[in-house]
């Protein structure tokens, strides 16, 4: 097995780097050619490549760095996909040469944003599923330390892009390369230092309780989520939705030890289930106040 880790960069003829082609060792890897599969088109030049299909199903194929957990922890995840609150996306692990991930082209969670109905019923099942992977995660004493709308995938509604181990718009995690896995569950874990992540920590941290950390960044997804989605219909978020983002920011101290700036991720998951039984008394709750106060609801 190759020890030459990412990224991998074609060449030009003068020989520097060409970040816009697939590089000949991935090209010529057995396992991509034995499925058809022909990296195409950098995602994240270097290490994450698409293929190029006219129909049916896409495949992305990323170059996994063995200096980080993300293959250990991938195999362990996999193993479980029976698991309904397993939100990893179904993939394989290629083992020729050096190891590679091939999976399957799904929608960018924010494309959730444009196409999914805009109520408060189909924000709280959508973030649901993301809550509740995370979750999981923590279940297996694996905190993601990454967590960002652009780590979240979403099945594709067209039946044409459809892999058969994936679902119609269910949500999938992906990107573990920054992921760690620790002997110490959430609520008995200390903080960490944390990697470099998509989200700046807040007031200028650099050490985290990893679990919480998760949740912190759960927050700031809804939170933006939310933010976007209204601004195009030139109105607030529902004012519990909100909250409940707020709630999974927290409040951050700067905890050296276990983190209690925000709950945990199944506690997150409870309350939310709890909204999700009774959203429709809010969707009426939130549609009266905006026709008593159109200003201020």
């Amino acid at each position: 097995m190759s020890t030459g880790g990412p990224p991998w960069f074609a060449k030009f003829e003068n020989g520097k780097d060409n970040w816009d082609a697939a590089p000949e060792r991935l090209l010529r890897n057995p396992d991509l050619q034995r499925r058809g599969i022909v990296p195409y088109s950098p995602l994240k030049p270097g290490i994450v490549f698409r293929d190029f299909v006219r129909d049916g199903p896409g495949h992305v194929v990323k170059i996994l760095d063995l200096s980080t957990e993300e293959l250990p922890i991938y195999e362990r995840l996999l193993s479980h996909l029976d698991c309904p609150t397993n939100h990893t996306l179904a993939c394989e692990i290629s083992r020729a040469d050096h190891p590679l991930l091939i999976m399957p082209l799904m929608d960018d969670f924010s494309e959730c944003i444009f196409s999914e109905p805009k109520t408060l019923r189909s924000h709280f099942r959508l973030f649901y599923e993301l809550v509740e992977g995370i979750e999981y995660l923590h279940s297996l004493q694996i905190a993601h330390l990454d967590m960002a709308i652009g780590n979240v995938l979403v099945g594709p509604r067209s039946g044409d892009g459809l892999h058969g181990s994936t679902a119609h718009r269910r949500l999938y995690i992906i990107d573990f390369d920054t992921a760690r896995q620790f002997s110490l569950g959430p609520g008995i874990q200390r903080a960490i230092q944390l990697p470099e992540t998509q989200l700046e920590p807040p007031d200028g941290l650099t050490t985290f309780d990893p679990y919480s950390w998760d949740v912190h960044c759960l927050g700031r997804v809804f939170e933006s989520f939310l933010s976007d989605c209204y601004r195009m219909r030139g109105g607030r978020p529902p004012s519990i939705a909100w909250w409940y983002s707020q709630w999974l920011v927290g409040k951050e101290r700067g905890c050296l030890g276990t983190c209690r700036c925000r709950p945990t991720a199944r506690t997150a998951r409870q309350v939310l289930g709890l909204l999700c039984i009774i959203v429709p008394v809010l969707d009426l709750y939130e549609r009266g106040l905006r026709w008593l106060f159109p200003t201020s609801a």
